[in-house]
């Protein structure tokens, strides 16, 4: 029973004074307080930042100055790929697996290449992909899509179409 008496309280006991605030306490919550102002300035600022950003960005020159990695690399233009003409200037050939290699794949749609599939082999590093996966590629990039080797000269002198060079045992056969 004392226990219980111990735990009650009266509403005379709570005064003001209870919850005043003394000492080290003022700076401490003044602290707080600022940095929860500033807090919230600096929150409001990059809203208004990141909308005025999203705003422009239709419009020409939307980018602004210091978002750009480095002052060349705005001034350079995106590399484009090649044109119809010079990708259909590279030579396709029929796929033969060389009989001690293990079946290859083309590395653009990861499936295999079988025995008589059309493989188009690039100049420079003569590697082999489906003609259909690699035409994409080099529309949108004049590079190698294993190596990124870059096949811009390589496409002003391709290859006659009766070159017979191909990929796997073919081009080891076209060499003996």
């Amino acid at each position: 029973m004392a226990a219980q008496e111990a735990l009650r309280w009266r509403y005379s006991d709570v005064d003001d004074g209870n919850f005043a605030v003394r000492g080290r306490g003022v700076p401490v919550l003044v602290a707080l307080f600022g940095v929860l102002v500033c807090f919230v300035a600096v929150c409001l600022y990059l809203r208004w930042a990141c909308h005025r950003y999203n705003d422009r960005r239709g419009s020409a020159g939307a980018l602004p100055r210091w978002y750009t990695a480095s002052p060349t690399s705005s001034a350079a233009p995106p590399a484009a790929g090649l044109d119809d003409a010079a990708i259909a200037g590279l030579p396709v050939t029929l796929y033969r697996p060389a009989a001690d290699d293990a079946a290859q794949c083309c590395p653009i749609c990861l499936g295999e290449l079988a025995e008589g599939d059309k493989v188009k082999a690039l100049p420079v590093c003569g590697h082999g992909f489906h003609p259909e996966c690699v035409d994409a590629w080099l529309r949108a990039r004049a590079s190698c899509p294993l190596c990124r080797a870059s096949l811009l000269a390589a496409a002003v002198t391709t290859k006659p179409p009766g070159d017979d060079v191909g990929v796997g045992s073919e081009a080891e056969a076209a060499a003996v």
